[in-house]
């Protein structure tokens, strides 16, 4: 013990007799050590960490298959749930929810939109949270007859109330009307991520009678003496009945279970290995810098060395004390790593919608980062040492002494060990590189995709009127047009209009349709994206019209039953016909009512830019309006916003008006992607950083113990040109090595990204070749000076000081 003090010890002091190199060291490994944690942190708090509920094990979440459609989805209808409540036997508790919004009226501040969840009564039954202030609902709430009650998340209560203890037992406005709060759910529930509060869904519901509008997602707790695989089969099995007995709305359709934790993170599995795959790349490159470093150091002290053997120290001993060398940057470097992720990680979590980063809220520096930075820490620690421990392990005191730390220090076997190091930095480097290169060409095409309309200079506002205020079809149509005809009062405003399923702004309505002369069941239906829109959406959006009519006011409630539809809808309701002239019904449980189709548009892109555009019908929304939608206003310049803002608070005084540019929207859409690419752009820029030093660092100590050599060839006649020939032609070996190896372990790495790429194959020329001009590029800036310096160099100098 007091030798491997001693060693600790002697180890500190020289590092401090160099903190220009301690400094360096501990930077790289800082970085790279801080990098790993984070990456680690965010994989376990998203992926391995079990989720916030007793027994999450036992927690399932159901599925709607549908194999002539190749529709596997998350969401059952409210009906077939409830004959799955009372069918089965596998489940102690089975229930679901639905997103809805809700308009909240303080009485001392402006209207908000609140993101509401609509839940069943076996939901908590099965989720089973323990609220942190009051209660959770009793069955007797979930009914019309009942007293209007609301359970609040732990963040409204903090954004809209600041944490008043008194909360529970009061009432808030929502929708117009008064509910009283009964509860605030803890930080950690989460189901769904971005919900504001939990309403109770009435038993005497309508929409418990639409069998075809699966937008309920249902999750079940396992009874104790059940298992996975029977639950599924149970839920498959009457999902076959339930097709049986109800063609029409559930022919083709079936469903079965699978783990929630796993449905949570599934979509997240592969970008979060793929990101600690590239820093367990990065950490690498920093091992082999540091061991390069560490190297050329201890071979730049070898006079010192040589002296300190002569007196009586061994070999090993001075090995023992560059590994602790090592172990003292290692852990330093480990605790500034650490440092950062506990500052990274809030604001990866903050900065990132719950909608789109599953269990964002959980995510932290978690002990078992910790544990794994620390075990990458002594790792690194080792990598780092071995090399140069051993080669003074091996070292030959009296060739030292007498050939001098010159020729002491570039024997053949220091020179290929530099260039293995060298090799593989730049071989790891340029796996990183094609990784990110790959992502971020995936991400330019999908950006640049056609959205099939003109989002510029539009901006969006959420409506979601109160259902008590709007008690026809009627009055739903005139309130909407009273806000169409606020925003176009106001100047610079072009046009203005509503959709409820405005494309890439994340809400879609889809239902099934029929044509004229079909049966109308699950056989011959064709889902498509349900648009209740007014006349001008389409000029609103500069959705180009192919033939036909656009709407007009004209359509309206006392007019013949119309529609629009896109091309692709056209092509797959009616292959090799003319749909102009044609009639379809769609949402057949609202009244089975076929429309004509009118006009053709221009196909859009709905869900997300990487899906092709789906089949969409337009029909006008004073026939059939739907209790949500979207306000769109055109406008010439970004300053009228505010005075669009006003003109709608003043038309109607409790409407949350949040007004969002188009494009800004549909950019949110990839803020995964363009997270995901950015992240490795960054770590792909710092492993090109590392390989440059490294290359640097081990051409500089090579040309400066070669100097004699050049010195010689200069003497001889060689030419300046051809020492940086000689110099340059070095470096390029190592590259082109490099670079080939280097292509070996890019191209698995790249398949593995297939599914995350868009618009180009993980063999996608154009991006290896930029790979290899970056590559060259920096090698020949890093070389160059290092060249012209040794070929400008005085050999008279060189051989005199030899």
């Amino acid at each position: 013990m007091n030798a491997v003090l001693h060693d600790l010890h002697t180890a500190l002091r020289q590092l401090r007799r160099a903190p220009g190199f301690a400094t360096l060291a501990i930077l790289m490994l800082a970085t790279g050590l801080g990098a790993t944690i984070t990456a680690y942190s965010l994989f376990h708090s998203i992926v391995l960490q079990p989720l916030p509920y007793p027994e999450p094990e036992r927690l399932v979440v159901l599925r709607a298959l549908n194999t002539s459609k190749a529709i596997d989805q998350e969401g059952v209808s409210a009906t077939d749930l409830r004959d799955f409540q009372d069918r089965t036997t596998s489940f102690a508790a089975l229930g679901g929810y639905r997103p809805n919004f809700a308009a909240y009226n303080p009485t001392d501040g402006d209207p908000a939109q609140w993101v509401t969840s609509l839940v069943t009564g076996g939901l908590f039954d099965a989720l089973r949270p323990t609220p942190q202030l009051g209660r959770l609902f009793s069955p007797d709430e979930f009914s019309f007859a009942a007293e209007r009650t609301v359970i609040i998340s732990d963040a409204a209560w903090e954004r809209y109330f600041n944490r008043r203890p008194d909360i529970l037992n009061t009432t808030v406005l929502l929708d117009d009307q008064p509910h009283t709060v009964i509860g605030i759910m803890p930080a950690t529930f989460r189901e769904p991520a971005f919900v504001d509060a939990w309403l109770p869904f009435p038993a005497e519901s309508p929409e418990y009678f639409a069998r075809d509008s699966r937008y309920w997602t249902a999750i079940g707790r396992l009874a104790p003496d059940a298992n996975p695989a029977v639950a599924a089969t149970e839920i498959e099995s009457l999902s076959h009945d339930l097709a049986r007995e109800y063609p029409d709305s559930n022919r083709d359709w079936s469903a079965t279970t699978r783990s929630l934790l796993e449905q949570r993170v599934t979509a997240m599995r592969s970008g979060l290995l793929l990101l600690l795959g590239t820093v367990a790349l990065v950490l690498l490159i920093v091992c082999a810098n540091l061991a390069n470093l560490l190297l050329a150091r201890a071979l730049a002290k070898l006079p010192e060395l040589g002296i300190r053997l002569s007196l009586g120290a061994t070999a090993s001993r001075l090995a023992r004390v560059v590994a602790a060398e090592s172990l003292i940057l290692a852990l330093i470097g480990g605790l500034l790593g650490a440092g950062f992720a506990a500052i990274a990680l809030p604001a990866v979590a903050q900065h990132i919608p719950p909608a789109l980063l599953p269990r964002a809220h959980e995510v932290a520096l978690q002990p078992a980062a910790i544990g794994v930075g620390l075990a990458a820490a002594l790792l690194c620690a080792a990598l780092c040492a071995l090399l140069p421990a051993w080669r003074l392990a091996r070292a030959n005191v009296n060739l030292w002494l007498k050939e001098g730390s010159s020729r002491g220090s570039t024997n053949p076997a220091t020179r290929r060990w530099q260039a293995v190091l060298v090799v593989g930095q730049i071989t790891l480097t340029v796996a990183v590189l094609a990784a990110a290169l790959l992502l971020m060409r995936s991400l330019v095409q999908l950006q640049s995709t056609p959205t099939g309309f003109s989002p510029e200079n539009v901006v969006l506002v959420r409506l979601a009127p109160p259902p008590s205020r709007y008690e026809t079809n009627e009055d739903l149509a005139r309130y909407y047009e009273d806000l169409i005809d606020a925003a176009e009062a106001v100047p610079g405003v072009r046009s203005a209009a509503v959709n409820a399923s405005t494309p890439l702004t994340g809400i879609t309505l889809t239902y099934p349709s029929w044509r004229e002369g079909t049966t109308t069941d699950a056989t011959n239906a064709l889902d498509a994206v349900y648009a209740p829109v007014s006349p001008d959406f389409f000029t609103t959006v500069q959705l180009p019209l192919q033939r036909g009519r656009l709407l007009n006011d004209f359509d309206n409630a006392d007019g013949a039953p119309v529609a629009v539809v896109n091309e692709a809808y056209a092509r797959r309701m009616f292959p090799g016909r003319d749909a102009l002239g044609q009639r379809i019904m769609i949402v057949s449980f609202m009244g089975p009512i076929y429309r004509e189709i009118v006009g053709i548009v221009a196909d859009t892109r709905q869900n997300n830019l990487s899906d092709a555009p789906p089949p969409q019908v337009y029909v006008p929304h004073t026939q059939m309006p739907w209790f949500f939608s979207t306000l769109l206003v055109r406008i010439e310049r970004p300053s009228v916003v505010p005075a669009v803002r006003s003109a709608l608070r003043a038309a109607d005084p409790t409407l949350p008006v949040e007004p969002q540019l188009l494009e800004d929207a549909i950019a949110q859409g990839t803020t995964l992607q363009r997270l995901q690419s950015y992240l490795l752009g960054g770590f792909a820029a710092f492993a090109l950083s590392l390989s440059a030093f490294g290359l640097y660092a081990s051409l500089r100590f090579t040309l400066a113990q070669t100097l004699p050599e050049i010195g010689i060839r200069l003497a001889l006649g060689a030419t300046p040109g051809g020492i940086r020939a000689l110099i340059l032609g070095r470096v390029g070996k190592l590259v082109g090595t490099g670079f080939a190896l280097g292509l070996l372990v890019a191209f698995p790495v790249s398949h593995a990204l297939r599914a995350q790429l868009y618009g180009i194959g993980p063999a996608d020329p154009l991006s290896y070749v930029a790979l290899l001009l970056t590559l060259s590029l920096t090698a020949l800036l890093t070389a160059l000076p290092l060249a012209h310096r040794a070929a400008r160099t005085d050999p008279t100098t060189i051989l005199h000081s030899a």
